[in-house]
């Protein structure tokens, strides 16, 4: 029989991939299987197709839920959709995986998790000594300022000099904030190593986290948050200002994780309190993979 087919239908978004290939490979993990990523208008061959005789089809993003849906129905294979489709597509599809903060109940055919998916695995042997610091941009949710950003980084690097740093940031870091960064790197030599975000390889973030037991991270990405989550590093947040208004799910979910003592954000920090210890690490992935192959038995027989 053919080896399992994973299909992933992609609008080709990082953070969308990077929940689709997380979920992906944590079923690899427990079954032998092909995983084929389809880029925004590809289809699968018709030889794909006839080869395909158990195969899963997984869509994160908006864009890519109508072609899953279409190619899960041409191969009579189960279809799941990562993050919220929306009301309508959540019926059509099999298997919704939907982070808490969307605000979605579980049901039948939904699965809530605590943040989006991502292909973060618990870490063995991490150091803390080392510390790995990601930053992101303005967003919906978020205006951006960097002389505060300086200022927090300028207070962590002062005060502890024995911390070894790796930095780097995301497709909406500003150019300001990155000639920031680069700024920091030169003024601390090699306590602090920058990589911008178009530098780094496919994995780069899991191979650090797989070392670096402290990261800081600035608090306008919840997906950036959940990474270190996943791998069971002490996490800290970095102060970034919030657009006024009523607060969308990005910012609840934020707030949630420090109400619950997940993350410490900096202020508290400045005033003593620890980056939060012995929590074990999320593994959300792996629950998810453990609940699909019970679910569709079929798939992997």
């Amino acid at each position: 029989m053919p080896t399992p087919t994973i299909y992933i239908v992609s609008d080709g978004k990082p953070g969308h991939l990077s929940q689709s290939r997380g979920l992906a490979k944590a079923i690899g993990r427990r079954v032998d299987v092909v995983t084929t990523e389809l880029a925004d208008g590809s289809t699968p061959t018709r030889d794909m197709e006839n080869q395909a005789s158990n195969a899963l089809v997984i869509a994160a993003g908006r864009r890519t839920y109508g072609r899953a849906l279409s190619l899960a129905g041409r191969l009579a294979a189960p279809a799941i959709a990562l993050m919220n489709p929306g009301w309508l597509q959540r019926r059509r599809f099999d298997l919704c995986v939907i982070p808490w903060h969307d605000g979605i109940a579980e049901s039948a055919n939904v699965i809530v998790t605590q943040g989006a998916l991502n292909s973060i695995t618990p870490a063995a042997n991490t150091l803390l000594n080392e510390a790995l610091l990601l930053v992101g941009g303005p967003s919906d949710h978020h205006h951006w300022e960097d002389e505060s950003l300086a200022a927090q980084l300028r207070t962590l690097l002062a005060r502890d000099t024995a911390l070894q740093w790796t930095a780097t940031g995301s497709r909406r870091t500003p150019e300001s904030t990155k000639r920031l960064l680069q700024t920091l790197a030169d003024e601390h030599g090699g306590r602090l190593v920058y990589t911008p975000a178009s530098q780094t390889p496919q994995g780069w973030v899991a191979e650090q986290l797989q070392r670096c037991g402290l990261c800081w991270v600035t608090e306008d990405s919840v997906s950036m948050v959940y990474e270190p989550l996943s791998a069971g590093a002490r996490v800290g947040l970095l102060d970034v200002p919030r657009r006024p208004g009523r607060p969308g799910r990005v910012v609840r979910g934020v707030q949630s994780l420090i109400e619950r003592g997940w993350v410490t954000r900096f202020d508290d920090w400045r005033e003593g309190r620890p980056l939060p210890a012995d929590r074990p690490p999320l593994a959300e992935a792996d629950r998810v993979a453990q609940i699909v192959l019970e679910r569709f038995p079929a798939f992997s027989q």
